[in-house]
C-alpha cells in the first residue's frame, strides 16, 4: 500500500468533532424519543425515530443505558423522590443552574455572606429562602453556635474514652493581624489543632495559661516543642517539661539572609561590568586592530572581570549547595545508604557545611550584620544537633523496651526504621528527591517482605518503626500553613471574633479530611466521630420564606409608596 503522505499524521483520518450536550438537552431528547416511540398512531422503528430527532440511534442508546447506570449507582444516597425529581428536565435544569451557580459564586464571587447572598440570588433559592444580611447574619451565628457547641462536647467524649495519657509533640507559632497576637498549637502527627486563640500577649505565661487547661481536658501530654528559636516558646518547653525541637527552616532562612541577597549582588555587578568590557575590547578591535596595545589592555580588563564573575558565581552556588546539604544531613537515617546516623556523624557533617558558608562569607567581606545572621544560625544548628542526641537517647531506650532479641534487633535498625522514616516523608520531598532515593525505598521493601517473620510480627513491628518515626521532627510547618489560611480567613471576613476562630478550628479538625478520607480528629484520637456537615443540615434552621417588603426595589419601580400629588 502507497501512502498519500511520508508524515503519518497526514494519512490519519480526521476525528469527528465531538457533540456536547448540556443535561437539559440530553433529558429532553429522551423523552422526546420514548413519546414518539410510544404513539399508537405511528410505527417508526427506533432508527427512523432517532433520524427524526436528527440524533444517532447508537448516542440515544449510550444516553438511556447512562441514565439507567446513574438511577442504580450514582442515586443511593439521596432520596427517591429527589432522584425522581432531578432526573426529570426540569430537575436536570435545576441542577445545571445549582452547579453553575455554585461555579460562579465561588470561583469569582466574593465570600462569606454576601458569596451565600449571590449564590441564592443565581440559583433562584432566593425566592424560598430569605437572603437579606439579617437572615444570613443570624443563620450564620447560629451555625458557629452549632458547631461550636457540638465540636467541643464530641471532643471531650472522645477524650474521656482515652485510658491512658498519650504523648505527642506539638508545633507552637504566633499570627500578627489586628491588634492582637493569635496563638496557634497543633499536633504535628495529626495536625489536630489544639489552640487558636487570639490573646493580649505572647508571653511564656501567656502560652502555658492557655495550653494547660486543654492539656488535661484531652487527656495528653506535650513530650516535645517544635517552633523557632523564639525565647517565650523556649520557656514555654520548659514550663511544660517537653524537649524543644529548633525548626529547621528558621536556621536555613537565617543563612538565606546573610547571603543570598550580597553574594547575588556582587555576581550580578560582575556581570554587568564584564558585558561593558566586552564591548570595550569589541570597539577597540574594530578601531586599533586585534594587536594593538589597546585592544591587548582590554582584552586583559575582560579576562579579569571574567574571571572574577566565575568566582562570585561560584561561590553562590557553593553557599547554595551547602545550605541544601544541611537539610540532608538533618534526618535519624543516612538517605544514601538506609543506615542509622550517629549525634557525631550529624555534627560532623553540620560543621563541614557551616565552614563553607563562613569560608565564602568572609571571602565576599560581607558586612557585619550578615555575619552576625550567620552566627545565630550556627547557634540554631548547635541546637538541633542538642534535640538529635536527645533523639537518638530516647531510640536506645524505646529500643531497649522492645526486648528483641540481637537478630531481631539488626532488623529493626536496618530495615523497620529507615522504611518507616522513608514512607513518612516520602509525600514531602520533591520528586528529583523520590527518583534519588527510590532505589533505597525499594531494597527496604524487599527485605522486609523476604524476612522469614510472620506477617502478624511484621505489622507490630512497622507500628514500632512509625511510632519512632513520627517521634523525629524538623519543621512546624503545619502551623506555618495554619497560620496563613487564618490570614486569609482574617482578610477575608476583615476581623474574626473568638467564636468564629473556635468554629473555624473545629471545622479543621472534625469535617476536613485528607485523601485517605480522615480527619484529623480521627488521627488525634483513633476513633471515629460525628458527622459535622449532616449534624448541622439535621439540627441547623436555614433561613424561612422571605416575606414581601414594602421597600422591594420591584414595587418601587411600579411606584409603591409614592405619595399621591393632588
Amino acid at each position: 500500500m502507497t501512502l498519500a503522505s511520508i508524515k503519518l499524521s497526514e494519512n490519519a483520518r480526521e476525528k469527528r468533532k465531538k457533540i456536547n450536550r448540556s443535561l437539559p438537552e440530553l433529558a429532553n431528547n429522551v423523552i422526546a424519543f420514548n413519546k414518539i416511540r410510544s404513539l399508537k398512531q405511528t410505527k417508526m422503528s427506533q432508527r427512523k425515530t432517532a433520524k427524526f430527532l436528527e440524533i444517532p440511534k447508537s448516542t440515544i442508546q449510550s444516553w438511556k443505558a447512562k441514565e439507567n447506570i446513574q438511577n442504580i449507582h450514582n442515586m443511593q444516597n439521596i432520596h427517591p423522590e429527589v432522584a425522581e425529581f432531578l432526573l426529570t428536565p426540569v430537575g436536570k435544569m435545576f441542577t445545571q443552574r445549582l452547579v453553575m451557580s455554585a461555579y460562579e459564586t465561588i470561583r469569582y464571587g466574593s465570600g462569606g455572606l454576601r458569596g451565600l447572598q449571590k449564590f441564592l440570588e443565581l440559583s433562584q433559592l432566593n425566592s424560598v429562602v430569605a437572603s437579606s444580611e439579617g437572615a444570613l447574619q443570624a443563620f450564620s451565628v447560629r451555625c458557629e453556635e452549632h458547631i461550636v457547641a457540638s465540636g467541643t462536647g464530641e471532643a471531650k467524649q472522645l477524650a474521656e474514652k482515652r485510658e491512658k495519657k498519650r504523648k505527642i509533640t506539638a508545633g507552637l507559632d504566633e499570627l500578627f493581624r489586628g491588634n492582637n497576637p493569635c496563638l496557634v498549637a497543633i499536633d504535628v502527627v495529626s495536625n489536630y489543632i489544639l489552640l487558636e486563640k487570639f490573646t493580649k500577649d505572647r508571653k511564656a505565661v501567656t502560652w502555658t495559661g492557655e495550653l494547660k487547661p486543654i492539656v488535661e481536658e484531652l487527656n495528653i501530654e506535650i513530650d516535645q516543642i517544635v517552633s523557632d528559636l523564639c525565647g517565650a516558646l523556649r520557656s514555654v518547653a520548659k514550663i511544660m517539661k517537653a524537649v524543644h525541637i529548633p525548626e529547621l527552616f528558621h536556621a536555613q532562612f537565617e543563612i538565606s539572609k546573610a547571603t543570598s541577597g550580597p553574594l547575588a549582588a556582587q555576581e550580578r555587578e560582575f556581570e554587568k561590568a564584564l558585558k561593558e568590557s566586552e564591548e570595550k575590547l569589541t570597539k577597540a578591535i574594530f578601531k586599533h586592530g586585534e594587536n594593538s596595545e589597546q585592544t591587548k589592555k582590554a582584552r586583559e580588563t575582560r579576562n579579569l572581570r571574567e574571571h572574577g564573575y566565575k568566582m562570585r558565581k561560584e561561590r553562590r552556588q557553593k553557599v547554595q549547595e551547602a545550605k541544601k546539604k544541611l537539610g540532608k544531613i538533618h534526618h535519624p537515617i543516612n538517605l544514601e545508604t538506609g543506615k542509622l546516623q550517629t549525634a557525631e556523624a550529624v555534627k560532623n557533617g553540620f560543621n563541614d557545611e557551616l565552614t563553607i558558608i563562613e569560608k565564602c562569607a568572609d571571602e565576599a567581606g560581607l558586612s557585619n550584620s550578615c555575619k552576625k545572621r550567620l552566627a545565630k544560625a550556627r547557634r540554631a544548628f548547635d541546637s538541633i544537633i542538642e534535640y538529635v542526641k536527645i533523639y537518638f537517647m530516647w531510640y536506645a531506650l524505646f529500643l531497649k523496651e522492645l526486648k528483641l532479641d540481637s537478630e531481631r534487633e539488626v532488623f529493626f535498625n536496618e530495615v523497620i526504621h529507615p522504611l518507616s522514616y522513608l514512607r513518612i516523608i516520602w509525600k514531602k520531598i520533591s520528586k528529583k528527591e523520590r527518583e534519588e532515593h527510590g532505589p533505597l525505598k525499594t531494597r527496604l521493601e524487599m527485605a522486609l517482605k523476604n524476612a522469614i517473620y510472620s506477617e502478624e510480627e511484621k505489622t507490630a513491628l512497622m507500628l514500632k518503626g512509625l511510632e519512632c518515626a513520627e517521634k523525629f521532627q524538623r519543621s512546624s510547618s503545619c502551623v506555618e500553613g495554619r497560620n496563613g489560611m487564618l490570614s486569609l480567613y482574617h482578610h477575608r471576613f476583615h476581623r474574626m471574633s473568638a467564636r468564629s476562630c473556635k468554629a473555624l478550628t473545629i471545622v479543621h479538625n472534625f469535617h476536613i479530611r485528607r485523601s485517605d478520607g480522615t480527619t484529623a480528629a480521627e488521627r488525634f484520637f483513633g476513633c471515629k466521630h460525628f458527622n459535622l456537615f449532616e449534624s448541622m443540615v439535621e439540627n441547623v434552621k436555614i433561613p424561612g420564606k422571605p416575606q414581601i417588603q414594602h421597600h422591594d426595589l420591584e414595587k418601587r419601580r411600579q411606584g409603591w409608596g409614592k405619595r399621591k400629588i393632588a
